[in-house]
């Protein structure tokens, strides 16, 4: 499961507390999620805690999950509070995310050329090139 999109159900449940330490642990792998009779000694069991490892295991069972690194987390929180707060002062974004006065404005450039798409030059190509664009 990538996209991430089990973070924010995982810290309704659990709390932020929980979601911090799993990923503090367990940034940038992909994990087997396995089903809840087999939960305890599995590798998410030792990373995440018996809490952590029976809510995947409920929702997940059979899948693979893909926990992103801090870094990532950092990167989309940053453009998240570019798009939702485009007015904010761009050194106290700085401060809050950890990152240069440049990043805020370099992300915010992009932010506002692209119309909030993330997508890389090269991606954006390869999509205007793809055989999907062709009708095929």
């Amino acid at each position: 499961m990538s996209g991430h999109q089990w973070l924010s159900g995982l810290a309704a449940d659990l709390g932020e507390a929980a979601v911090s330490r799993f990923v503090a642990r367990a940034a940038g792998m992909r994990l087997y999620v396995p089903g809840p009779a087999k939960v305890e000694g599995s590798v998410l069991h030792g990373l995440g805690g018996p809490a952590v490892a029976m809510w995947f295991a409920a929702r997940y069972a059979g899948d693979c999950i893909d926990v992103p690194s801090g870094r990532a987390m950092a990167r989309d929180s940053l453009r998240q509070a570019v798009a939702a707060e485009p007015d904010a002062p761009v050194n106290e974004l700085a401060h809050r995310y950890g990152v240069t006065a440049r990043r805020v404005l370099q992300v915010r450039a992009g932010h506002e050329r692209d119309g909030a798409q993330d997508d890389p030059p090269l991606l954006a190509a390869m999509r205007n090139t793809s055989s999907a664009k062709r009708g095929r």
